[in-house]
């Protein structure tokens, strides 16, 4: 059985059912955030104090997890790539970065 519209355009739309998945979840995650930022902008507007920043947050913290995370990815790239080139032993040692990378994250989410 031959699912309709995998390889031919659909009709109604112009586009392949897999470009078409893709853009009705864009259009999600526009509305889901959309309605997070709005309803941020109503809370903060509608407060009569709203604390900054940084006497809430340790900015040094903050800077390091987003760091972490930036590394965390990359290292799951260049494991996907070692793994695509059939180099599985170093994509195992990037496997490994990344969960050294999330471990700390998680350490310094609870300090």
């Amino acid at each position: 059985m031959d699912v309709p519209y995998t390889v031919e355009v659909r009709r109604d739309t112009g586009l392949y059912n897999a470009r078409l998945g893709v853009w009705l979840f864009l259009a999600s995650e526009v509305m889901l955030f959309g309605g997070l930022f709005s309803g941020y902008v109503l809370l903060r507007t509608g407060a009569e104090s709203w604390p900054h920043g940084p006497q809430r947050l340790n900015v040094v913290l903050a800077a390091l997890n987003t760091a972490l995370l930036i590394a965390s990815g990359v290292t799951v790239a260049r494991s996907r790539a070692a793994l695509r080139d059939g180099n599985p032993a170093r994509g195992r040692v990037f496997l490994l970065a990344t969960l050294a990378a999330a471990s700390a994250f998680i350490v310094i989410k609870f300090m």
